[in-house]
């Protein structure tokens, strides 16, 4: 018979469980992937999102997939399961392939998918396994979905950022920018317009600055009539359609190299393809506990199942967790990174950002050439292009899920600057109002995903390095740490315990070798598993967060307030806002969240047309936070109640820099002591080549730009700038006896400067850069004064004294973080720099009361 006909009685399946069973491909469930399917079928009439946690190595894939599969046959559903890379999904699609699980692949360019899987997809016949990115696309193949299962869910915040961000790189759309920045032009604050044009963001220490919205809203048509103009043909074209008639709900943000317009939650409700399923399904490793999900998604009311324990151990295997920069530094910590690399083969490297990465791609090329290095590209399809090389480097950017990396294929780890903020308001948030506590949670799930890169089952093990920026803000203060799962934790701890250790190169080798080989480890793997024991009891017995609990009770109100904002219902957004203040409470550690939060309400009363509205909110939202530079203060009436003084913008500037300096060190004392003795040690050397980096690194921790130009003829050893303030430095140390006379070529040399810094960094005028010679000689010859005109003297003693009183500010600053009350640290710094005269208008009046041409003799 030439035609197929179909039983009529087709199975049907009871539920999950009794499909698994009918399946017969496995021997049995767990007990944990059992009790997850039942609450699952017993929630499921009256909700449509449910996020599932499931430790690495406990067969997530598993449960997904009878989730998928059941409701297919039973329902007729088609369902999509998504997944972060081409290659999980390839990884994914083969494992329901064994589980009896009919499933196709459908990944790449929609225009080749295969016309006969997609048919078995729309009729049902198959589930389709496929990447975030068609999802979270302005034409999505798949919009027609009643299931989406989000294969390790946290890893969609990339997709879901690009979907809704229009990103201009400075770099990669420098027209736009530069034409952006002109649009904008005095919304953005004084202090953010000078960094833009003068070439001064500087990327260590500046972060992310916010355009304020009362102040560019009024320019939003022709923001608009730019953008419509310029980004046809572009990868900005897509995003810009997206949010183009929707400017009210967005932010501004900008940074050294980035201007980023977009929503500060993820409006999906409003994507076809996200909200047309009947069900959403978050499946992930870790699951945060203060609504990082519900931000990132943009939803309400997600269901949560865990049936492991919260303390329980989420991340398989073992790890050798160290610190290398707190052992070594110079060349001493290149060859320790260096020789680590080589002894072990192949590395992997987990960055947040492109600018960490170019940093890696530098040191890489600086001290492993020969090593191969491979990036997200490279392994799109295939992990093996990787693990089958000798000599190899996996360098990623923004993966801290979906590597698997297991037995073998990999033994080293770095994960270089901590992801504390992947977005770029997450960024804001961390640089601008220290929004810490909202992003703890965050960081230490993408820490756990992290660490488990590597070690995918209990047999696994591998050593893990933690280089980079905000490794002492975070990973040494307890109160961060205290999140982190026992396993994980009792690993960092005996990290810790190492720092002093382990105090030669030799010695280092030595531990990991010993780690490697599993000999004498059998006795810290005893500690080990005692600390566990230990740690997991003490946070069984103080499990409660006040902080989560507030943020995850906010979040329902933050999510109304961004579609009541998209759908332009003023009133509503502001009652959402008042309410998200009112679950956020008066919680001292929670303020600049809070400050945040003032904000947006004074954004949604400039779009009310309410000017008095807007003053008021904008004046709890300076109380309310520490940092007072972030906030345009043409928009504020000082007549009203401010709670703080405020200081000049110079000031503010130098104490945020300050303060930023101070909290990187976390409780790293001796870390700040070899760094501070690094300089001090370069500010008494004579030699060009340690006093002039010195001399940089001085001005950076002062909170001025601080630039060393290249050494090239008529150029400055130094530029220090904040705001309006120009110093140009020229160093002339290496002097064997300074009672002799300043040589005329030395001062015209100087002189030189003005024009250069004028013509580097874009000023208006040479007049307002301070010329300063730094040298231990004190005189000239009545023959030179004519040259030095204009020209300040320092000595290198000046110098000396200077750093000698910016140590003492430092220390107090250090202790008032570590033993007294983080949020007096402002008030302390500013009383000190006072005291000492180290403010940026006394540096300027202390390096010009010298001039050079009065010291004739």
């Amino acid at each position: 018979m030439p035609f197929f006909i179909p039983d009529e009685d087709e199975s049907k399946y009871n539920d999950t469980i009794d499909l698994f069973n009918k399946l017969g491909k496995l021997e049995r469930l767990s007990h944990e992937q059992g009790e997850s399917l039942k609450e699952y079928e017993l929630n499921r009439d009256n909700k449509t999102d449910f996020a599932i946690e499931m430790p690495a190595g406990h067969g997530k894939t598993l449960v997904g997939g009878l989730i998928s599969e059941y409701n297919r046959i039973n329902n007729n559903w088609r369902v999509i399961y998504a997944c972060a890379t081409r290659q999980l999904a390839n990884q994914t699609h083969q494992l329901l392939d064994l589980y009896g699980i009919s499933s196709v692949l459908l990944t790449g360019k929609g225009e080749n998918f295969s016309q006969i899987d997609l048919g078995k997809y729309q009729r049902s016949e198959a589930i389709c396994v496929t990447t975030y990115g068609h999802i979270f696309n302005i034409n999505p193949k798949f919009n027609d979905s009643n299931l989406i299962i989000f294969d390790d869910a946290h890893a969609t915040e990339y997709a879901i950022n690009d979907f809704w961000s229009v990103d201009i790189n400075r770099h990669e759309y420098s027209d736009i920018f530069e034409a952006l920045v002109s649009t904008l032009g005095d919304s953005l604050s004084p202090n953010v317009y000078d960094k833009l044009i003068h070439g001064t963001y500087d990327p260590m220490t500046d972060g992310v600055d916010i355009v304020s919205f009362p102040q560019w809203y009024k320019k939003s048509d022709s923001i608009r009539s730019l953008l419509d103009s310029r980004t046809d043909d572009t990868k900005l074209y897509y995003p810009w359609s997206r949010i183009r008639n929707s400017l009210h709900s967005c932010q501004i943000f900008v940074n050294h190299s980035n201007i980023v317009i977009k929503p500060i939650i993820p409006p999906n409700k409003v994507h076809q393809a996200f909200v047309n399923p009947q069900e959403r399904i978050y499946m992930s490793a870790t699951i945060g506990k203060s609504g990082e999900l519900e931000r990132m998604f943009g939803v309400q009311g997600i269901h949560y199942i865990n049936k492991f324990s919260n303390h329980s151990n989420k991340v398989s295997g073992r790890r050798l967790i160290m610190f290398p920069e707190d052992h070594f530094e110079g060349e001493e910590l290149e060859r320790v990174v260096k020789e680590t690399a080589i002894k072990s083969n192949r590395a992997l490297i987990l960055t947040p950002s492109k600018k960490s990465m170019r940093k890696v791609k530098e040191t890489k090329e600086k001290l492993l050439p020969e090593f191969t290095l491979f990036e997200n590209s490279d392994i799109e399809d295939d992990l093996t292009k990787f693990t089958d090389e000798d000599n190899a480097i996996l360098a990623l950017t923004g993966r801290y899920e979906g590597i698997d990396l297991k037995g073998d294929e990999c033994k080293l780890e770095i994960i270089h600057d901590l992801p504390v903020a992947i977005s770029i308001e997450e960024k804001f948030l961390q640089d601008r109002l220290n929004a810490t506590e909202l992003l703890n949670s965050k960081l230490s799930t993408r820490i756990i995903q992290g660490l488990g890169r590597c070690t995918r089952s209990k047999n696994d093990s591998s050593v893990v390095l933690f280089t980079g920026k905000y490794v002492g803000d975070y990973l040494y203060k307890d109160e961060f740490i205290n999140l982190l799962p026992a396993d994980v934790h009792a690993e960092m701890n005996l990290g810790f315990n190492q720092i002093d250790f382990i105090k030669d190169i030799e010695s280092w080798h030595t531990s990991i070798e010993e780690f490697n080989n599993e000999t004498d480890w059998k006795k810290v793997e005893n500690y080990l598993e005692k600390q566990e024991s230990k740690l997991m009891e003490e946070k069984q017995m103080d499990s409660s967060n006040e902080n989560a609990v507030q943020l995850y009770n906010s979040t329902n109100h933050e999510i109304e307030f961004i579609y009541n904002l998209w759908n332009e219902d003023f009133s509503k957004a502001h009652i959402s806002a008042n309410e998200t203040l009112t679950k956020l409470g008066r919680n001292e550690t929670l303020k600049g969240y809070r400050a945040w939060w003032n904000y947006l309400i004074a954004c949604v009363s400039t779009l009310q047309r309410d000017e008095d509205k807007t003053r008021k909110y904008l004046t709890k939202s300076l109380n309310a936070s520490d940092n007072k530079v972030w906030l345009d203060k043409r928009d504020i009436n000082f007549s009203d109640e401010i709670q703080d003084e405020i200081y000049s913008e110079d000031l503010e500037l130098q104490i945020e820099r300050i303060s930023n300096y101070l909290k990187s060190f976390g409780d790293r004392e001796k870390k700040f002591d070899k760094d501070w003795a690094k300089i001090i040690d370069g500010l008494r050397s004579k030699e060009a080549q340690f006093y002039e980096p010195a001399l940089k690194s001085l001005g950076t921790i002062l909170g001025f730009y601080a630039e060393k130009p290249p050494n090239e003829e008529g150029v400055p050893d130094g530029v220090w700038n904040i705001n309006n303030i120009w110093i140009s430095l020229e160093a002339k140390t290496n002097i064997e006896d300074e009672d002799t006379y300043i040589p005329l070529d030395d001062i015209r040399q100087v002189f030189v400067h003005k024009k250069w810094v004028k013509e580097e960094y874009n000023l208006e005028n040479e007049e307002k850069v301070t010329l300063v010679m730094v040298c231990p000689k004190y005189k000239i010859k009545d023959t030179s004064q004519h040259a030095a005109e204009g020209i300040y003297l320092v000595s290198t003693e000046d110098i000396i004294e200077l750093a000698t009183n910016l140590e003492g500010i430092l220390r107090s600053g250090l202790n008032e973080l570590k033993y007294g009350v983080k949020s007096n640290l402002r008030k302390l710094l500013i009383s000190s720099l006072y005291e000492k005269h180290l403010t940026p208008e006394h540096i300027l009046d202390n390096f010009t009361r010298k001039e050079l041409a009065q010291l004739v003799d």
